[in-house]
């Protein structure tokens, strides 16, 4: 249910915004540009906010954009048809009112989207753990309306980015209808360590998750992980595949030394890479920072070419 439900919120709306937009017919020119605002609005957001890869392709994130320009198109020409001002109708005039306050909150959701992308200092500079594709960031950010690791997690995850790899199709998995791992084009790809330091922790006896099912108790929340001391900054790759992990709590590590191989092990609902990276405030808690790769930093929706 929640997979058809998050099915619906890409392509679902997109759909009936286009069927309004062709087939609906507007009774005055308040009620005709509050409706444009608000399908405009959404669209916008679906485009920055949308994972279309987990739902189809990333080349399907156009969809939103090609709806905005339809229903400018036939506002514009709506517009000359000698429509009144406002509809005769309190109702309707109320109602178009409402769309253009939802269209304010849309557009809000879109702006911090875009305010998302940027973090603050310090950085953790470090290697893209993964090789030999196109990798998408399904979640990842300053703001958490495009990063769910946003919130009051514990192990200060606030900056952590999922990863997901990309197919010849641009989807993540060779059948968006199927929750099985191998068919996602990122499980078992190696998992390389983003700097050179020393193993604080490793765990590698937690079973892989079968598909999105999360049978999985709270101590193994974080499935099989490396989690490496990398000159005082503590980074973490976390839901490997289990049995894959070749490294030993205690050992001292290059940056590129493969650690692994992602899973879906832990709290995970498709095969991912989870990365994050802290540092110890004055308290000696762990806090989390942003990453930064070749001097890049990502978000959602960003597509990391690492050939």
């Amino acid at each position: 249910m929640e997979k058809l439900l998050f099915f619906f919120t890409h392509y679902g709306v997109v759909t009936i915004f286009l069927l309004v937009a062709l087939f609906g017919r507007p009774k005055s020119l308040f009620g005709l540009w509050a409706k444009a605002g608000f399908f405009t609005s959404v669209a916008l957001f679906l485009f920055a906010w949308g994972q279309w890869p987990l739902v189809g392709s990333y080349h399907a994130r156009l969809l939103p954009l090609a709806v905005i320009a339809v229903v400018v198109l036939f506002a514009v020409r709506a517009t000359g048809a000698g429509l009144p001002a406002l509809n005769s109708r309190v109702v309707a005039t109320v109602g178009s009112a409402i769309l253009v306050v939802l269209a304010g909150y849309a557009f809000y959701g879109v702006a911090g989207a875009y305010a998302g992308k940027s973090y603050p200092e310090p950085f953790a500079d470090l290697e893209f753990p993964l090789r030999g594709g196109r990798y998408y960031v399904s979640s990842g950010g300053s703001r958490r309306v495009i990063n769910n690791h946003m919130r009051d997690y514990p192990n200060a995850q606030e900056f952590a980015l999922d990863i997901n790899k990309l197919g010849p199709a641009g989807g993540v998995s060779g059948n968006i209808l199927s929750t099985e791992n191998q068919l996602h084009h990122i499980f078992g790809e190696p998992v390389y360590a983003p700097c050179g330091g020393s193993v604080v922790i490793s765990v590698n006896n937690v079973a892989d998750n079968a598909g999105s099912s999360m049978d999985v108790i709270s101590e193994n929340g974080l499935g099989n992980y490396v989690v490496i001391d990398c000159d005082g900054f503590v980074v973490s790759l976390v839901h490997l595949k289990f049995g894959s992990v070749r490294v030993l709590t205690g050992d001292d590590i290059k940056a590129g030394q493969q650690l692994g191989q992602v899973g879906n092990s832990g709290f995970s609902q498709e095969p991912h890479l989870h990365l994050q990276a802290a540092i110890y405030n004055s308290d000696e808690n762990l806090v989390g920072v942003p990453m930064r790769f070749a001097g890049r930093t990502y978000s959602r929706n960003d597509v990391v070419s690492a050939e």
